[in-house]
């Protein structure tokens, strides 16, 4: 909103600070009849980036980058570490990695670029390592169950 103000303000050639009040008086307004909501917009994000195999960390910078504070994103995301193999999974689904894999050669180099992708993507080196290493999709769904 303030871009907003200092855009139009600018064009008409009006001093920006003269709508401070109004802003704020906007912005007071919209939080009390629930317009704007950190938690639920929390809970909607991570949810969204969970469904698209983003990593806890990488979660984290996202809201941060957005202004949510990180008391509230503690508080909102689920740290099982369920959720994070589970994510690991599709992330590692989605690009063709361990299991899902297409090509039938796989040596100790392809090995390492899927487990240093999986690791850039925020995911622990541990987890990079028994997703790229996974015989089969059944054993590493068994293996995130058991954990």
């Amino acid at each position: 909103m303030q871009r907003k103000v200092m855009r139009a303000a600018m064009a008409l050639e009006l001093n920006p600070d003269d709508f401070q009040d109004m802003i704020r008086d906007t912005v007071g307004f919209c939080v009390r009849n629930g317009l704007v909501d950190d938690r639920a917009y929390a809970e909607t994000k991570i949810a969204g980036l969970r469904r698209r195999g983003r990593s806890t960390s990488r979660i984290k910078a996202t809201l941060v980058a957005k202004g949510v504070s990180k008391d509230l994103i503690d508080e909102t995301l689920d740290d099982d570490p369920k959720s994070e193999i589970a994510a690991a999974m599709r992330f590692a689904k989605r690009r063709r990695f361990g299991p899902w894999r297409t090509t039938l050669a796989v040596d100790h180099k392809l090995m390492e670029k899927e487990t240093a992708a999986l690791c850039r993507a925020g995911f622990s080196y541990a987890l990079a390592r028994k997703i790229v290493t996974a015989e089969n999709v059944d054993a590493l769904r068994q293996s995130a169950c058991d954990e």
